[in-house]
């Protein structure tokens, strides 16, 4: 009797196999969802802080005070910086992505001409788990994100 010996996989091999990827992907997507969250976290923090930066170069440069305005769902955004009067009457909208929040510790900080700002306050966003990060600005004009 001479038998052949063939290459392969048998139906157990295979399905063995297949448990094990199902298991992986089944423990790594949470992981990933969450690294995603907390990177949006993160990415609207710094795009806030950037744009109260930008409010106070602007108002440097051209010499004129900048409102900024937290209003949620105010023309489709969470916060935007107001150009003085006879300019275009709002700039730097931005919005929070999907499942970020905020509160604001203050009123509406004002840029002045000099580069500082009229108060110091902060801004606290937070995502669906709670995870927290806050931007704060000084009355000297610093702007800084924890």
């Amino acid at each position: 009797m001479n038998r052949t010996r063939t290459s392969g996989f048998s139906l157990v091999e295979m399905a063995i196999t297949i448990l094990v990827m199902g298991l992986l992907f089944a423990f790594s997507i949470p992981a990933y969802q969450g690294i995603t969250a907390s990177q949006q976290l993160k990415g609207a923090t710094e795009n806030l802080a950037a744009q109260l930066r930008l409010a106070r170069e602007k108002a440097m440069a051209i010499q004129m005070e900048q409102p900024m305005h937290w209003a949620p769902n105010f023309m489709n955004s969470d916060y935007h910086i107001h150009y003085p009067s006879g300019f275009i009457p709002t700039y730097g909208q931005g919005k929070l992505p999907n499942g970020i929040t905020f509160f604001s510790w203050g009123a509406h900080p004002k840029m002045l001409k000099d580069g500082r700002i009229d108060f110091s306050g902060m801004v606290i966003l937070q995502d669906r788990r709670g995870n927290r990060d806050t931007v704060s600005y000084l009355t000297s004009g610093l702007v800084l994100t924890k």
